[in-house]
């Protein structure tokens, strides 16, 4: 059982049993409905413990704080949606491949977008850099791994960083301005910022 004080983030689920992962996603699932309904800064660890029907102690022995039960949230989140998306793809050729990527994603995004924009601007911020290294490494594995193609003629190391700006650049955007246009849109107009070309029908 982890200690108080270790990041709860860092566990992964081999390292947990099945009724650690359990609780361990039911303290999620928890901060996930109570930062949705009241925003981030509105939420204490008593509540996220009580949402989710276990005590404080519980809760520290998972987390050292409601900011790193928040960070496991997201990375949990972003870890599942990474290999659904994959799994969805991969039969696909490149670029229909990344354009039904894009789609899933902006999809995800749409539905956790509640939770997204009710992050403080203080926990925003702080994880602005933190998001934008994971998502790169994320994404740098699937170039490399050739289950993307993208930017030719640009190393990957370089092609991944640009990508995934761009991404989180366009989601922020979006997020703040729905009026810009629906899903299918927003993907069309990233699709022909990237491969410059109309999109695949």
């Amino acid at each position: 059982m982890p200690q108080r004080g270790q990041a709860g983030a860092a566990l992964n689920a081999e390292q947990l049993s099945r009724r650690q992962q359990k609780t361990r996603l039911a303290f999620m699932h928890a901060l996930l409905r109570l930062v949705t309904e009241r925003g981030f800064d509105q939420i204490s660890v008593s509540d996220i413990a009580n949402e989710a029907d276990y005590g404080r102690w519980t809760f520290y022995q998972y987390f050292a704080s409601k900011e790193d039960a928040a960070w496991a949230t997201f990375v949990h989140w972003m870890t599942l949606l990474d290999a659904h998306l994959i799994q969805a793809v991969q039969h696909l050729e490149s670029p229909r491949r990344e354009y039904e990527s894009w789609r899933i994603l902006f999809t995800a995004f749409d539905q956790q977008k509640h939770f997204l924009l009710r992050l403080d601007s203080v926990i925003t911020s702080a994880w602005h850099a933190r998001a934008k290294e994971f998502l790169v490494q994320q994404f740098l594995g699937h170039i490399q791994a050739g289950r993307f193609t993208l930017m030719d003629g640009v190393r990957p190391e370089i092609a991944a960083r640009l990508y995934v700006v761009a991404v989180m650049e366009l989601l922020e955007t979006w997020g703040g301005n729905p009026d810009l246009g629906d899903r299918d849109q927003i993907v069309d107009e990233f699709f022909r910022f990237i491969f410059n070309q109309p999109p695949p029908r």
